[in-house]
């Protein structure tokens, strides 16, 4: 619960507040504390751990979830890299 409140709360403000006040230290604080968080498991990211795509921290299950809502959502399975392996592979 505190993990998902980090993740999705504080990190994203610390980050904005880093860009916005032109600090780099904050954010390079927020993506370290990233790193360190264990990944979200949710439907989207145990669809992705499924494909034996690697899922180890925060900043791993947020990428999985922009490619899901960017790429899957959209249907661009060509403009992603791992939509296309699905392809060849299917």
């Amino acid at each position: 619960m505190i993990n998902n409140i980090l993740i999705n709360t504080v990190i994203p403000i610390l980050f904005a507040y880093g860009h916005y006040h032109d600090e780099p230290r904050y954010k390079e604080k927020a993506l370290l504390w990233l790193e360190q968080i264990p990944g979200e498991k949710n439907a989207i990211t145990n669809g992705f751990t499924a494909m034996q795509i690697e899922n180890n921290t925060a900043f791993d299950s947020q990428a999985l979830i922009q490619l899901k809502n960017e790429y899957c959502h959209k249907k661009r399975c060509l403009d992603c890299s791992i939509g296309n392996k699905l392809i060849r592979n299917a």
